[in-house]
């Protein structure tokens, strides 16, 4: 294994670590180091797999570079966390379903 990949699963495992910390201060729930460790490899083999679909999205698409309609079609299972990143990616635009759903009450109220 390459310094760069176990730099990388070093940068995650203390990420998951501060992320535990900071759980345990506010709740009191105690994680073990064993489960910190666990955890890390779960999320940084989930960060490999999006980053193998992202680039075989993209090169479906035939481009080079990886856009954020891939990372999208990435979370389209995650209905809020796709509702999270059409907010960021279009910052003033609501999501449509939003929209949809304010119109729909609208609609209702007016009847």
């Amino acid at each position: 294994m390459n310094t760069d990949m176990n730099s990388a699963r070093a940068a995650v495992w203390y990420a998951v670590a501060q992320l535990c910390d900071e759980d345990e201060s506010k709740t009191g729930t105690k994680f073990s180091p064993t489960f910190v460790d666990a955890l890390s490899h779960v999320v940084f083999s989930q960060a490999e797999t999006m980053g193998a679909d992202l680039e075989c999205f993209a090169k479906h698409a035939k481009r080079a570079k990886i856009s954020v309609d891939d990372v999208k079609l990435c979370a389209r299972r995650n209905e809020h966390l796709l509702e999270l990143l059409a907010g960021k990616a279009e910052p003033g635009k609501a999501s449509t379903k939003n929209a949809q759903s304010a119109q729909h009450t609208t609609d209702n109220e007016r009847s």
